[in-house]
C-alpha cells in the first residue's frame, strides 16, 4: 500500500507493533510503503505475510525479498536472511494497523460508526447516514451499495474489503472534511482483521442470528466474529444492540461500557409502533423516553422498521433530534434491491429483494403477506455468496409462507445448474407448490403470467445485482429491469388482470 500522502521519514515499524512483536524487530526500520500480495511487490515495500483460504504468504517471502521487499512481516520465523522479518502473533492484524498508519490513521480524525449484524447493514448504514446529514454533517459512507466520500458517489470496491481500500476510503473521506464516516462491517471483515487499526466512536448491531456457517465453520465462530466489532470501540465509545435480539442482550448483560438499546417488544430505550401498513408504505410512532415522533416510509416491513430504529438509535447516541431523525428516515424511500417495488401499472404487488437466508426471507416474505390480500408467489435463487448449508432450510420458509414459487438460478441458464435448485426444494414439505426454473429470466417471466390482481410477487436472492443479458446488446440486466421487461412485453394481459 502506498500513502495517499507524502511520508518522507516512514513510520517506525517496532513502535507501532510493540504489542504484536514475538521477536526482535530493528529500532531502525521504517516503513513508508507495504502489501500482502507478493506479486505486487515493489522496491522499498515491506511484506506482510498474509495465510489466505487457498494459499500461505509465508511461502512467497522469499519471492517477495527477491522483488525488493525491504522486511517481512509474518507470524512463523522464516528461513530468510538478506532483510529482517518481524515475527507477529497475528499479521492481518499488523497489516490492518500498517494501512491505518500509513495514511495518518484517519479514523481518529473524525468519528468512525461500525455497522454489523446478520441483516439490514447496508440499510441502516445509508439511513444513518441520511440522518447525519440531514443534520448538517458531513458524512462518508463505505457499504455494499458503494463508496460515498462525502462529495462523489462510487460503485461497490471490487471484491472482498481489504485492509489498504478500507484506509484509502478512510482517507479520503477525512481529507475532503467529513466529520463522520458510516461503514459496513461483515463477520468476514472482523475475522479476516480487516478492521484492525480502526478506532470506532460507535458500533452498531442489527441483531445477531444465523448466516455463513460454511465460511465460519460453525455458529459460535460466526457470533464471536460479529462480538469482535467492539473491540474496535474507543474507551468511551458506545454500542447499539437490539434489545429483542437474545444474542445481543446476552452481549449486553457482559458489556460495561455506554450503551443504547432498541426494539419493538421488549423493554428498550427507543421503540417503534406500528401505525399503519400498504403495500407501498407504512408509517409506525418511534419513541424515545416521553418524546415521539411518526415515520412515514415507502419501504415497508417489520424489518425495515428496526432498521430504521439501529439507525435512529445511533444517531441519537450523537444527540440528534427526533424530528431531524425522522426526516432523515423518510427521505430514504427507495434501497436499491431492499424491499424494492417495481410499479408498471400491474394490479399486483412486485418486491425485488436481497435476501438468501432463511431468516432473511423469512422477514421479506412476512412483510409481503402482511399487505397482500391475494397470494403470495416466491422466485427465488441465490447468487455464490449464499451459504448453500442453509438451501434446505431456504426451501422450508418458502413452502411454509408461499402459494406458489419457482425456483431458479442466480444467473442465466447456460450458467446455472440444478443442484441448488433441487436442494431448496428439497425443503418444500410438498413438492406441488414449487417448481425448478433454471433460466432466472424465464422464472420472473413465469411470476408475472401467474399473479392476479392482488397478489404480491417476491423477487429474492439477487436484490440489485445485474446477472442476465437482456436485449440485442447483451448488457446485464438486474431483477427489477427483468421485471419492467416481462410487464412491458404483456400489456393486454396486464391490463386484462387489472380489470379481471
Amino acid at each position: 500500500m502506498k500513502p495517499t500522502s507524502l511520508a518522507t521519514a516512514g513510520i517506525p515499524l517496532r513502535s507501532l507493533l510493540a504489542n504484536e512483536l514475538r521477536g526482535d524487530c530493528p529500532a531502525e526500520l521504517r516503513v513508508s510503503s507495504c502489501t500482502s500480495d507478493w506479486r505486487q511487490v515493489q522496491p522499498g515495500d515491506v511484506y506482510v505475510a498474509v495465510t489466505a483460504d487457498d494459499d500461505d504468504g509465508h511461502d512467497r517471502a522469499d519471492v517477495a525479498v527477491t522483488r525488493g521487499a525491504v522486511a517481512v512481516i509474518c507470524e512463523r520465523p522464516l528461513p530468510i536472511f538478506d532483510v529482517p522479518h518481524c515475527v507477529v502473533a497475528d499479521s492481518r492484524a499488523a497489516y490492518g494497523r500498517l494501512c491505518q498508519a500509513l495514511v495518518g490513521d484517519p479514523s481518529r480524525q473524525m468519528k468512525v460508526i461500525g455497522v454489523t449484524g446478520t441483516h439490514g447493514k447496508t440499510t441502516v448504514a445509508r439511513l444513518l447516514s441520511a440522518i447525519l446529514r440531514e443534520a448538517g454533517a458531513t458524512v462518508g459512507t463505505l457499504d455494499s451499495f458503494g463508496y460515498w466520500d462525502g462529495v462523489e458517489d462510487r460503485p461497490p470496491l471490487g471484491g472482498p474489503l481489504s485492509p489498504p481500500a478500507l484506509a484509502r476510503s478512510l482517507a479520503e473521506m477525512a481529507a475532503i472534511g467529513a466529520t463522520h464516516a458510516v461503514v459496513e462491517i461483515s463477520s468476514r471483515d472482523l475475522a479476516r482483521q480487516t478492521f484492525a487499526g480502526v478506532s470506532l466512536d460507535a458500533a452498531c448491531i442489527t441483531h445477531i442470528g444465523r448466516h455463513h456457517l460454511d465460511w465460519h465453520g460453525s455458529l459460535e465462530n460466526y457470533r464471536q466474529a460479529k462480538r469482535r466489532i467492539l473491540e474496535h470501540l474507543d474507551e468511551d465509545a458506545v454500542a447499539i444492540l437490539n434489545a429483542d435480539d437474545p444474542v445481543s442482550v446476552q452481549m449486553l448483560n457482559e458489556l460495561t461500557r455506554p450503551v443504547l438499546t432498541f426494539g419493538m417488544r421488549g423493554a428498550s430505550e427507543i421503540s417503534a409502533q406500528v401505525i399503519e401498513q400498504h403495500v407501498n408504505e407504512q408509517m409506525f410512532l418511534l419513541a424515545a423516553g416521553d418524546d415521539s415522533v411518526g415515520v412515514r416510509t415507502e419501504i415497508v416491513g417489520d424489518h425495515h422498521i428496526y432498521n430504521c430504529l439501529a439507525a435512529a438509535t445511533t444517531a441519537l447516541a450523537y444527540g440528534v433530534e427526533l424530528t431531524t431523525i425522522a426526516s432523515g428516515l423518510e427521505s430514504v424511500d427507495r434501497l436499491p434491491g431492499r424491499m424494492e417495488r417495481v410499479m408498471c401499472g400491474q394490479g399486483f404487488a412486485v418486491l425485488v429483494d436481497s435476501a438468501d437466508s432463511p431468516d432473511a426471507l423469512r422477514n421479506c416474505l412476512r412483510a409481503a403477506r402482511q399487505v397482500t390480500s391475494g397470494r403470495l408467489i416466491c422466485v427465488f435463487g441465490a447468487s455464490d455468496e449464499c451459504d448453500s448449508s442453509e438451501l434446505p432450510a431456504i426451501g422450508r420458509v418458502i413452502g411454509a409462507m408461499s402459494d406458489a414459487a419457482a425456483i431458479t438460478n442466480g444467473c442465466p441458464a447456460e450458467f446455472g445448474s440444478h443442484r441448488s435448485c433441487l436442494e431448496v426444494r428439497s425443503g418444500f414439505a410438498d413438492v406441488r407448490n414449487v417448481q425448478v426454473i433454471i433460466d432466472r429470466q424465464k422464472a420472473i417471466q413465469w411470476a408475472m403470467s401467474e399473479a392476479r390482481e392482488g397478489d404480491a410477487v417476491v423477487i429474492a436472492g439477487m436484490g440489485d445485482r445485474p446477472h442476465t443479458p437482456l436485449g440485442p446488446e447483451g448488457a446485464l440486466a438486474n431483477d427489477r429491469e427483468i421485471v419492467r421487461d416481462a410487464l412491458d412485453s404483456v400489456p393486454a394481459t396486464v391490463a386484462h388482470r387489472m380489470a379481471a
